[in-house]
């Protein structure tokens, strides 16, 4: 049966390929979990839990086989970073990622980027990128011997623990859009400031400073920036808005996993309690059931929102506006849900556990503060606007991604 819910499924069909890697993540995130805390606390650049990842063989996950990968679907990975979000949702977010880089490489039908899918599926290669910028994008030089990228660019998501760095450039003479791969190890990047924040401490995010770096692999090549962008690469930000949904449904699915286990253990029955155990508590067991329900809602309407997902993929080109539309506020909606109950349900389980839950050794509050980090990923109102925009006067968000 491949279901993953807390409450699983029944009718869920068989996806062998689904299991077996769900089977992985699980272990792997058995293995996160035994020093989340202690990890937590440290706040150190996540080396060894990219390792972890890497002899695990997670980072091919989704590879074509014809380029040496595991092939497995989307939803593989997306279940996969669910698990592993469960107990620790930071190397779960780099690992979302890392698949959201490949499935744009991909999606790029070069030569060059499926050397890069060859390469990466051979050396195991963690990939990391900035992204969009709000600082605006570095410039793309023409130099003897090849080309360099020179600018700011943001923060990367695992930048000083990856393999590859994945960044959009401005061509200096002509200002087309080019995607290039660049080797995070170069001298002339630098990973700048401190990822000192709330919570998803152990993701690595760093500001990227390029000084000129040698361009390692010239993976695609656009027209002007203000150019629509071709169908495929509309769809690349849908990726990553559906991430964010798997990252709060999991987060929220471990604090109520490792709530529940305090409860069983360690809860005890209030002064006025008509019962011996603490969970036995009715009003513990009512909060329990209410908050269960509210993640099996976000997890049913993420899965929707993947199918709906991997359904647009499938049309390639012949995806139309109205099309993807529909799709990215089927995501939108998952977004807003995952993040209200995430929050709600991270926040909620000290009522369900007792005031000696809050010591620092548990660690329960990690699970709120990652919550709360990752739902400022970017505004939740906007998300909530669009959906109101297109529901009651059809506005439909404008396409955006790697253009």
């Amino acid at each position: 049966m491949t279901s993953i819910d807390l409450i699983p499924d029944p009718t869920a069909p068989d996806d062998p390929e689904v299991d077996r890697w769900t089977a992985v993540a699980g272990e792997v995130a058995g293995i996160l979990r035994e020093d989340v805390v202690d990890r937590d606390r440290a706040n150190a650049e996540p080396v060894a839990e990219i390792e972890l990842l890497r002899e695990h063989d997670l980072l091919g996950l989704t590879i074509p086989q014809s380029f040496g990968g595991h092939g497995a679907p989307w939803r593989a990975a997306l279940q996969v970073a669910r698990i592993i979000a469960r107990a620790d949702t930071s190397i779960a977010h780099i690992l979302a990622y890392h698949y959201g880089w490949l499935r744009i490489i991909e999606s790029f039908g070069t030569d060059a980027a499926r050397d890069e899918l060859r390469q990466t599926a051979a050396q195991r290669w963690l990939w990391a990128s900035p992204g969009t910028s709000r600082l605006g994008l570095p410039k793309l030089i023409p130099v003897d011997g090849g080309l360099v990228v020179t600018g700011e660019s943001g923060f990367a998501t695992g930048g000083p623990v990856c393999d590859r760095l994945f960044t959009r450039a401005l061509h200096s003479d002509t200002g087309d859009l080019h995607i290039v791969a660049l080797d995070p190890h170069a001298p002339e990047i630098e990973f700048t400031g401190t990822w000192d924040v709330l919570g998803q401490r152990l993701t690595a995010s760093r500001a990227v400073t390029l000084n000129d770096v040698p361009v390692h692999s010239h993976l695609a090549a656009f027209g002007p920036l203000d150019q629509p962008p071709a169908p495929i690469w509309s769809m690349a930000v849908l990726n990553f808005q559906l991430i964010f949904s798997v990252l709060h449904l999991g987060t929220a699915e471990g604090a109520l996993l490792e709530a529940a286990d305090y409860t069983r253990q360690h809860t005890r029955p209030w002064f006025h309690s008509l019962v011996e155990h603490g969970n036995d508590e009715p009003f513990i067991l009512q909060a329990y059931g209410d908050h269960l329900a509210r993640v099996q809602a976000v997890s049913a309407l993420t899965e929707r929102a993947d199918a709906a997902l991997t359904r647009l993929y499938s049309l390639g080109d012949q995806v139309n506006a109205d099309q993807r539309a529909q799709v990215a506020e089927i995501i939108a909606a998952a977004r807003v849900n995952a993040i209200d109950t995430g929050l709600a349900v991270t926040s909620g389980l000290f009522d369900l556990t007792g005031a000696r839950s809050t010591a620092t050794a548990h660690g329960l509050d990690r699970f709120w503060r990652n919550q709360r980090t990752l739902s400022l990923h970017d505004p939740v109102a906007y998300k909530q606007h669009e959906l109101g925009g297109y529901f009651v006067n059809g506005t439909r968000p404008a396409p955006s991604g790697y253009r």
